[in-house]
């Protein structure tokens, strides 16, 4: 249940031993650290009412020197927490393999929670910054239009791909829409990534648009979070690292190296509230699309958001915890972080948006043997 989600598709999909071992070893380098499932600002974060279709239009702008198609940054969060289920169903199905012989099928989900008008939040939309960066590299062209960072280092990037000789991708391997290149002789991407300037580096994913995909462009939103040792942005050490020192992208070539883009310096980041675990003291953060947990393993076999309308929002839950005997994974990337040496945390950017200052309580419940173990987090304020 806990392995990597390409691996577990890849093997579900019976991929060809070349592009199944070239696909898992780039995976695995890039989410090595990963910890837990790799599945597929104080205030109030007002609602605002923004019609969505009608806030698309599209203009011309100038960003950074490149010509590129400006949209509302209500689209960037249309697009990004967009239904991925086939004919825009709320959540995609699939088989896991897993036991001692490969030969248990484990049931997985992934539900998505839809974006309407009153649903956008007006602190995102300011949050959202225009970015204009290009990279240019074995006939693609990368081009980074707009993105959103919060302070746990989490974060959105809408872009575009193009290849007039072919974008060469296996879209039958990997999660729903995912981006997995095909490894043949005339592709020379194994993948696409970021990292801060300062050199920390960031956990990626990264998915198309299906309805403007062809064999030489595509549309795409990269989901990140920080990986390895990194510091939230208000804390107080010296040199903490988050994405504020800036942020690149880069094409990997398996044969040829990689090729950047310029650094992108982010003006601002998306504020979280603060939880605190009530037995032990630990906390973590939420922003309307992530979680960090700071200084412990705060994902346990069950994570919950309560809401205060009474409903909850389920993140991830393990198939002996819920009626359908089903694995959970409402997230689209998770990583084990370390703040410092001795508190490993872990950081995740959920495949939905919630009001941060409408969760009441977040629940997260470990299988231990026969029985369970519950921790509550509450809101600090």
């Amino acid at each position: 249940m806990r392995s990597n989600k390409i691996d577990k598709a890849m093997h579900t999909l019976h991929a060809s031993d070349d592009l199944y071992n070239r696909v898992l070893a780039e995976s695995r380098q890039r989410v090595g650290r990963v910890r837990g499932h790799g599945v597929p600002k104080p205030g109030r974060l007002a609602l605002r009412s923004i019609p969505v279709v009608a806030a698309i239009g599209i203009a011309i702008a100038a960003m950074g020197g490149i010509a590129v198609s400006a949209v509302s940054n209500s689209e960037l969060f249309a697009k990004a927490f967009a239904p991925r289920g086939d004919n825009g169903s709320s959540q995609v199905t699939w088989d896991a393999i897993g036991g001692a012989d490969d030969s248990k099928r484990i049931p997985c989900k992934q539900e998505y929670r839809t974006i309407v008008a009153e649903d956008v939040l007006s602190d995102m939309e300011n949050e959202v910054e225009a970015v204009g960066k290009q990279l240019h590299a074995w006939g693609y062209t990368m081009t980074i239009r707009d993105m959103i960072a919060d302070e746990n280092g989490c974060g959105v990037a809408r872009f575009s791909l193009d290849n007039p000789d072919g974008l060469h991708l296996a879209t039958q391997y990997g999660a729903k829409n995912e981006i997995v290149f095909d490894g043949s002789n005339d592709c020379y991407v194994g993948g696409m990534y970021m990292e801060c300037a300062n050199g920390v580096n960031l956990n990626t994913y990264s998915f198309y648009d299906e309805e403007t995909l062809s064999d030489t462009h595509l549309d795409g939103t990269m989901y990140f979070t920080p990986i390895g040792d990194i510091d939230r942005a208000d804390d107080e050490t010296p040199g903490a690292a988050t994405v504020m020192s800036g942020v690149k992208w880069y094409l990997n070539g398996p044969r040829e190296g990689r090729v950047y883009s310029e650094v992108f310096t982010p003006s601002g980041l998306l504020e979280t509230r603060k939880f605190r675990d009530q037995q032990s003291g630990n906390t973590c953060y939420v922003s309307p699309f992530s979680i960090w947990f700071k200084d412990h393993y705060g994902i346990r076999d069950s994570l919950k958001l309560n809401l205060s309308d009474g409903s909850s929002w389920t993140v991830l839950e393990d198939d002996l915890l819920n009626a359908e005997d089903v694995n959970i994974f409402n997230t689209y990337v998770q990583s084990g972080v370390d703040s410092h040496p001795d508190a490993p945390g872990e950081a995740l950017v959920m495949s939905g948006l919630v009001d941060p200052e409408q969760v009441n309580s977040i629940t997260s419940i470990k299988l231990e043997d026969a029985s369970t173990s519950e921790r509550t987090y509450l809101p600090t304020s």
